[in-house]
């Protein structure tokens, strides 16, 4: 048995990364680290009785190389009699549309189609070919960029039903081990595009740090990243003890209760604030995050900071609000029609004709309205200044802006809210109140159902 696969043995049986009768699903890029770690596990199979498959992910990005890479993939799991699945998603796309770097959107979407498969083929465990390589990128990087113990943690061995068996081996001791054994793989050029920040540690100031200064650089970062995840884990589990009754996640929005966040100590404050956002938005922050986010407790209701990853956070006057970006103005007008459904920002508004007997609820996303007498033709849009409409249940007309501030729509959220109208007059403020105009009577011959998902 050769040195570099009894290293990662060892390494899989400390970590008890695998167990026996397992079926693993391996991430297959058709790059020397995926190659290598399908190979490992083929060889010892039968070593860990496992049944294993692959897929692949075509981001559409680099054209012909892409589709090659794809076919590289496909022939390889040929010869080696294991299933094989390829899935095709525009990365590009997906990032504009989810407002993300490329590498977030790429990251996003390999792991939700892995998961996909895994549920859908019955695999009990996701391989990843992650390597040490990879984790001191990860750890410099967060260290970089301020990102706290859980950053500079670097990449887990596992989590969930994520493995990642390579972790071990440095890119140098992988890219030697198929070059002695023969073994062919793909390279992907866009790794050695210093423009990205990744990209950059890892051909410019990873070299640098190991000439000068630690040709070990890869396994003492390896090392120290194990100790701060043993401190990260003690830290967010102190975090999630006082996380109830000061932070709950609510349509989208994170609620901050400022009494009990100043009653914190900074550093556990810090680290609840990173917590909740982290699990509620899967996104990462920075330090200075957190400086915008300790600074609005001492502005005035009202104040606006906003945060990477495409956040924001606002001050009201019992509560700072942390929500995804969404400035004003930024909605256009769109027609709906009955029997269609369209998105909104982050929801699909549907217009459906309803047949069968119904009971009032109290689920404001689903609402109940007379369509007699309307115009083929609903358009959804912002609330202006001045727009006035019939709540239901009350008495006469009512500003728009006015009942919002009477239903306490946070600031941030009011500048934003969604009115559907017919015949310029508004028939739903979303989510809210209807008007009472088109409210279901005895003589209704047509009944519509609004529903916002």
């Amino acid at each position: 048995m050769k040195k570099l696969e009894q290293k990662v043995l060892k390494f899989i049986d400390e970590k008890n990364l695998i167990g026996k009768d397992d079926k693993i699903l391996v991430g297959l890029s058709g790059g020397p680290d995926s190659v290598l770690l399908l190979h490992i596990l083929i060889k010892y199979s039968k070593r860990f009785r496992i049944k294993l498959g692959a897929v692949h992910i075509n981001h559409m990005i680099r054209g012909n190389e892409a589709d090659s890479d794809e076919q590289f993939c496909r022939d390889l799991a040929g010869r080696l009699n294991i299933d094989f699945f390829s899935v095709r998603k525009n990365a590009a796309q997906f990032a504009k549309k989810k407002k993300q770097s490329l590498e977030e959107a790429g990251r996003k979407i390999r792991y939700d189609i892995f998961e996909s498969y895994r549920e859908k083929y019955n695999y009990n465990k996701i391989a990843t070919a992650h390597n040490c390589s990879d984790n001191a990128e990860t750890v410099l990087l967060n260290l970089i960029k301020g990102t706290g113990m859980k950053g500079i943690s670097g990449i887990p061995e596992k989590r969930d039903n994520i493995i990642r068996p390579v972790l071990v081996l440095t890119k140098e001791e992988i890219l030697e081990y198929l070059k002695k054994e023969n073994i062919p793989h793909r390279t992907d050029m866009t790794n050695l595009n210093t423009e990205y920040d990744r990209n950059f540690i890892r051909h410019k100031i990873i070299p640098e740090i190991k000439k000068r200064m630690n040709p070990s650089l890869e396994y003492t970062l390896f090392n120290s990243s194990q100790v701060f995840r043993n401190y990260s884990v003690l830290i967010e589990r102190l975090a999630s003890e006082n996380y109830s009754g000061i932070v709950h996640f609510k349509d989208e929005v994170l609620h901050f209760n400022i009494k009990r966040v100043e009653a914190l100590d900074n550093e556990l404050r810090g680290e609840i604030f990173k917590s909740a956002v982290e699990r509620n938005f899967s996104q990462q922050i920075a330090f200075n995050d957190f400086k915008k986010f300790s600074a609005l407790l001492n502005k005035q209701t009202g104040s606006l900071e906003n945060f990477s990853g495409h956040l924001s956070a606002v001050k009201e006057r019992d509560e700072i609000l942390v929500l995804k970006s969404s400035g004003p103005g930024k909605f256009n007008p769109i027609k709906i029609k009955e029997g269609e459904k369209i998105n909104t920002d982050d929801r699909v508004l549907s217009i459906m004709r309803y047949k069968n007997s119904f009971e009032l609820n109290k689920d404001k996303l689903s609402e109940f309205i007379s369509g007699d007498n309307l115009s083929e033709v609903f358009i959804l849009r912002t609330w202006q200044p001045g727009d006035r409409f019939y709540p239901l249940g009350l008495k006469g007309s009512k500003k728009v802006s006015d009942f919002l501030n009477e239903q306490k729509i946070p600031s941030i959220l009011k500048r934003n809210q969604l009115v559907l109208t017919n015949k310029n007059r508004i028939v739903w403020v979303l989510g809210l109140r209807l008007d009472d105009r088109f409210k279901i009577l005895k003589k209704t011959k047509k009944v519509l159902q609004l529903c916002l998902k």
